[in-house]
């Protein structure tokens, strides 16, 4: 592998936002340059509202899903828990519920926005000389194959059979798909969620984009790669830890 730096972007025309949300899936490091001088604003929105607009949509095919969550979560909540009472659980689903139906879109815009606050920190680490201005752009555009991931999650719902919907890796595009959760080992369940389709995909098109806009080698660039899915995966490892 080359350890040349990629040459810092030369000035060009922007191009089309919407040509670039296409082109983001077969020519990205296009995208990262003809884009970098262009507001963030735009692929940030269009990540929010369309996964907002994707999970209300195809919310109650995935209730099965929920279903099962929140069976598995309430009998460890009140084993842990006694004095925690059905009627508590209830509410407490009624509003998970609600907040995941109607801030889906809000709830992305605040994720994009500090996914992207990390990669700008984890670029430092490596010896990029990305701004922050284009570590946001990048994670903007690198965040929109999780739209086509919602998508796909909702049409799963819609397509398979209720009774195999039992868990969030039941519709996952992951190696975590394959496994019982009520008796496999919660870290390990936790480390092959993130061994998915789409979660790799970003990540790959983060450390693109660092190549492209922060002027480092591509061996830093996978690098980088590496850390970013080893610290988007400390929360699930985190919660698959607790959970033994």
């Amino acid at each position: 592998m080359s350890s040349t730096a990629a040459p810092a972007p030369a000035a060009a025309s922007s191009g089309s936002f919407w040509e670039s949300i296409i082109d983001i899936f077969y020519q990205p490091s296009e995208v990262f340059r003809r884009r970098l001088n262009t507001s963030v604003w735009p692929p940030m929105l269009f990540d929010a509202i369309a996964i907002g607009i994707i999970v209300f949509a195809t919310f109650n095919t995935l209730q099965p899903v929920f279903d099962a969550e929140f069976a598995r979560q309430a009998a460890k909540t009140m084993a842990k828990n006694p004095q925690m009472t059905q009627e508590l659980m209830d509410k407490s689903r009624t509003l998970g519920e609600a907040f995941t139906k109607w801030f889906a879109g809000p709830g992305t815009l605040l994720g994009v926005f500090v996914l992207g606050v990390v990669a700008w920190l984890l670029a430092q680490l490596v010896g990029a000389k990305q701004t922050f201005h284009a570590a946001m752009l990048v994670t903007a555009y690198a965040y929109v194959p999780r739209v086509l991931g919602t998508l796909v999650n909702g049409v799963e719902g819609l397509l398979m059979d209720p009774a195999k919907l039992t868990s969030v890796q039941s519709i996952s595009i992951s190696a975590a798909r394959f496994l019982d959760p009520d008796k496999s080992n919660p870290l390990l369940l936790a480390l092959l969620t993130r061994v998915d389709l789409f979660a790799i995909w970003v990540t790959v098109l983060l450390a693109i984009g660092l190549y492209v806009t922060g002027r480092v080698t591509k061996g830093r660039a996978v690098v980088f790669g590496i850390l970013i899915w080893v610290v988007g995966s400390l929360p699930a490892l985190w919660k698959g830890y607790t959970a033994m």
